[in-house]
């Protein structure tokens, strides 16, 4: 499945025919001594992740 990790910074990851186990990834933020993850192969900070969504849940904004 595709997924879209959001950053705080307004960017995003995206992955592309990715396994999530959501049990595992959310052991592991709740950790407090691990400060950084690895998604995808990029090292980043657990505390700029807003959120990951599978690509088929986001919606695209519409501009009036």
């Amino acid at each position: 499945m595709d997924y879209q990790v959001q950053l705080n910074n307004g960017k995003a990851i995206n992955l592309t025919n990715a396994e999530f186990d959501a049990a595992v990834f959310t052991a592991t933020l709740n950790d407090q001594k691990v400060n950084f993850v690895n998604i995808g192969g990029a090292i980043i900070n657990k505390h700029v992740i807003v959120g990951v969504l599978p690509v088929t849940a986001i919606q695209p904004e519409t501009q009036a």
